[in-house]
């Protein structure tokens, strides 16, 4: 009964927590069907208390879970809607791909922090490593735009570089043809 009770509240909050996060980023990423224009300038900070209100949402669910790790993504990535770079977000995710290495999006999300925080190469590192664990778009898609950033010491490493930036980028479209965004990489990688 002790596993099954475990079970179930794993299955309440391995729903719960990530709507709560969807909602969170819908409400970034829709600023606008909801707001006026005239509100732009307090988007950010709009964004940001809304973080906050979603982070004390996430305590109060969350206690003492069974997904740790999984929890730790969804913390981090929660912290991590801003435009800017994270400190905390960082420290979250990290932990959560030591605990789950196999945790694909914490992956993602860690590498993205990495970007905002202006270490490219350790971007690098983290959309190669959740390639390693899955194919997905999200991962090829990042990593299509990383290697384009990536600091080298010659030309032909350069172009090696944006050859490989277009690999990627055409995956991510192969993967999903209708997804504006792998389109978007794959135009930048190739021009």
């Amino acid at each position: 009964t002790v596993l099954v009770k475990k079970h179930a509240a794993y299955s309440v909050l391995s729903k719960l927590l990530p709507e709560l996060v969807d909602h969170l980023y819908h409400f970034r990423d829709h600023y606008f069907e909801n707001h006026n224009v005239e509100d732009a300038g307090k988007k950010q900070q709009d964004v940001q208390e809304e973080m906050e209100k979603t982070l004390q949402k996430m305590e109060a669910i969350d206690g003492n879970s069974q997904g740790r790790a999984y929890t730790l993504m969804l913390k981090g990535k929660a912290l991590n809607v801003s435009a800017y770079y994270n400190a905390q977000s960082e420290k979250l995710l990290s932990k959560a791909v030591k605990l789950d290495p196999e945790l694909v999006e914490a992956w993602n999300q860690l590498g993205e922090v990495y970007w905002k925080k202006g270490d490219v190469s350790a971007a690098h590192t983290c959309f190669s490593g959740a390639l390693s664990h899955c194919k997905n778009k999200g991962s090829l898609q990042n990593l299509s735009m990383v290697l384009r950033q990536l600091h080298t010491t010659s030309p032909d490493e350069h172009a090696q570089n944006v050859m490989d930036s277009v690999r990627q980028a055409k995956l991510a479209v192969q993967m999903d043809v209708c997804d504006g965004r792998s389109w978007c990489e794959f135009y930048y990688a190739i021009y």
